[in-house]
């Protein structure tokens, strides 16, 4: 896309004819997305022109204490949208002066200086200080500031230029609502040609006298209509944007000149996080638009990211597209029929067990502790490096690195917190969203949320709460929310509910008798229950109830459901209830006594005894490998085994098949880290 290869400055690679495409990168909380732009700009930094950007925050993250030039004098926004009454800037164009500063200073190689000569003559257009609104003067020095950049040195020097200019502009303070038309063509005639030089100066207004901002006319004439338009309405505003943004986009494939193209001249890499926010959309929306409707041309590489939600699982597909494996095409000679053909979407590649284990170094973990923190992590950067340095810390502190105990290890940048309450509080920073969603992440549909709100939170509960709280998920991708009306989980991210459900095992851990725990699965499984199932052979408990009878160790009721079942359901549905069952929240340790073993029980009464006695160590075995904290044990998943081969050898020929296939399979895929509720259910294990 570049046309130059990382790390190696003299590695000019061929550019394929047409137009690259913008590749948007997507990915869950800490997925690693923002690490991804670092990296590629790191990997960059000594050879190529780049300019990163954080579109989601107002000062486009250059709020860097790294850096060593000071930052553009950028209001800060209260709220996530664009503040309407900034009449002299906005988003687009506060990001276009950022792009300028940049490029401006990136190495030069053979290409020479990066004039843009156009958006520089746009830019001073827009730019003003004399509308009424706090700060607008100082933001206006600010980014007159950035334009000199390249020529004059950081300091007193820079400002004292600025200064003057404007005293020459402007001798007194304007009324609000003076003219802006005459300052704007004044302040390009004025600092333009000593930024540009009068050949760039003159070969600017050339594109702007051709450019069609209003009807006919010279290229002042469009300079003024700019401004105006800018401190216009919504849709006058827009348009002006775009065309800064196609200023922006000519002066690059000008700067590409025909000699440069044959010598391979790499172009600029533009790389822009959070484009999925409310002040990255519009943004990435008048890109596109630009990108679309104006002539093909020498473009830069653009890569973003947008938050998306995470499949469920750690294990990758590597047979579909992705960050880590993507063949293109990334350019197209066509012309695609809308904006959104010109961006390539990849998912953002999650580790595997591999580069999870290679995160240890020379530390070496406890057996399994690798495959606890891919598992728990469901391959994203940002959980994995939390888990693993949390845990290489406790290891050259000669503590114990345990897979059960992973998530209370002292977090490695904060160690007064576990690291599940560190990864919590990055994931969602509002405690009160955090006990919220504690409570309300064991429920498996909209419903039992809605119940779960009659009662939780305890303290502070409000009659938006469960409404709030479902908002705050679907907007971090966490369930989606086409699922509103559907049979799904509450909070469908499966790695934050195992976090919220180990937070909520904690607090109830110090309880006598664990009231809360108790209280909670039993208003679910009564929410459930009084909507039994009808069979052939009379009404039953959901398999919902049974999950959460389970989380309240009511092993009775639920061997006895399972029992009686069996003889109702195919071998594979009866199979996809107990992998639902076997996937409940486990109470804290010390487990509570089973309740309702005495209870006699149907089923057993045709003669099933050794059925009844495999489903109760079936279910038993299975639950309790299923914790999320758990680790392969031999003696569990041989218990598995034997518990379904027995099944297999008292059902009829067409369940015995399914029966005998998952004792044949499930004991691998155990041993290979899987749970319930993911072991396959059919006599097809794919």
């Amino acid at each position: 896309m570049t046309g130059e290869g990382p790390d190696v400055r003299t590695r000019r690679l061929p550019v394929p004819d047409g137009t690259p495409l913008v590749v948007e990168c997507s990915g869950g909380r800490l997925s690693g997305r923002t690490a991804l732009l670092r990296g590629l700009d790191a990997r960059y930094a000594a050879h190529l022109r780049r300019a990163s950007a954080d579109l989601g925050r107002p000062d486009l993250g250059r709020g860097d204490p790294a850096r060593t030039e000071p930052a553009l004098a950028l209001p800060a926004l209260a709220a996530a949208d664009e503040d309407p009454a900034r009449r002299n800037a906005s988003h687009a164009s506060d990001l276009l002066f950022h792009f300028r500063e940049e490029l401006s200073r990136r190495p030069g190689d053979f290409g020479g200086s990066l004039a843009l000569p156009r958006l520089v003559q746009g830019l001073l257009a827009v730019t003003a200080w004399q509308a009424a609104g706090n700060g607008e003067r100082e933001a206006a020095v600010g980014r007159l500031e950035s334009l000199l950049a390249e020529s004059v040195p950081v300091g007193a020097a820079r400002r004292a230029r600025v200064i003057q200019w404007m005293r020459q502009l402007a001798p007194g303070p304007a009324a609000p609502g003076a003219a802006a038309d005459p300052l704007a063509t004044r302040l390009v005639d004025l600092v333009a040609p000593e930024l540009l030089g009068p050949s760039s100066h003159r070969h600017g207004l050339r594109w702007w006298a051709s450019r069609p901002v209003v009807g006919q006319g010279a290229d002042h004439v469009q300079l003024a209509a700019l401004a105006r338009r800018f401190r216009g309405d919504p849709d006058d505003r827009a348009a002006a944007e775009r065309h800064l943004m196609a200023a922006f986009l000519a002066d690059i494939d000008a700067h590409h000149t025909w000699p440069r193209r044959m010598n391979r001249v790499p172009r600029p890499l533009l790389l822009l996080d959070n484009a999925h926010t409310p002040l990255g959309r519009p943004v990435l929306s008048t890109l596109l638009r630009v990108w679309h409707e104006e002539p093909a041309g020498t473009r830069p590489a653009v890569i973003t990211t947008v938050l998306a939600g995470e499949p469920p699982g750690s294990d990758a597909d590597d047979t579909v597209p992705s960050t880590r494996r993507a063949e293109g095409p990334f350019r197209r000679r066509d012309r695609p029929g809308t904006p959104a053909g010109w961006t390539v979407r990849l998912p953002l590649a999650r580790l595997g067990l591999e580069e999870v284990t290679l995160m240890f170094d020379t530390d070496h973990p406890p057996s399994g502790t690798a495959r606890a923190v891919h598992r728990l992590s469901a391959g994203r950067a940002g959980i994995a490096d939390a888990l693993v340095r949390a845990a290489r810390k406790t290891i050259r502190q000669g503590d114990s690195a345990e897979p059960r105990w992973l998530l209370d290890l002292p977090a490695d940048d904060a160690p007064a917190r576990t690291v599940h309450e560190q990864l919590l509080t990055v994931l969602v920073p509002e405690e009160r969203d955090r006990e919220r969603l504690m409570f309300y992440g064991a429920a498996l549909d909209n419903a039992a949320a809605d119940q779960l709100g009659v009662y939780y939170p305890q303290i502070g509960r409000g009659p938006l709460d469960v409404q709030e709280a479902r908002t705050l998920l679907e907007h971090n991708h966490w369930r989606a929310a086409a699922d509103r009306s559907l049979d799904a989980a509450f909070v469908q991210d499966r790695t934050l509910r195992v976090l919220l459900g180990h937070r909520l095992a904690v607090r109830v851990a110090g309880e006598p008798g664990m009231d809360t725990w108790r209280h909670l699965h039993g208003t679910l499984y009564a929410q459930y229950a009084q909507y039994p199932r009808e069979s052939v052979n009379g009404a039953g408990l959901p398999d919902r109830a049974l999950h959460h009878a389970l989380a309240l160790h009511d092993t009775g009721v639920v061997v006895r459901t399972l029992h009686r079942r069996l003889a109702e359901l195919s071998a594979a549905d009866w199979l996809a209830t107990v992998n639902l069952v076997c996937s409940a929240p486990h109470p804290p340790a010390p487990l509570p006594a089973a309740t309702g073993a005495d209870t006699p029980c149907e089923a057993c009464q045709q003669g099933g005894l050794a059925v009844h006695q495999a489903i109760f160590h079936l279910v038993r075995s299975l639950w309790i490998q299923s914790h999320p904290l758990s680790a392969p044990t031999e003696a569990l998943i041989d218990s598995v085994r034997l518990q379904l081969l027995t099944l297999a050898q008292h059902t009829g020929a067409a369940d015995q098949t399914v029966f005998f296939r998952a004792h044949e399979i499930w004991p691998g895929r155990l041993r290979r880290w899987h749970q319930a509720p993911d072991l396959p259910t059919s006599s097809d294990p794919t």
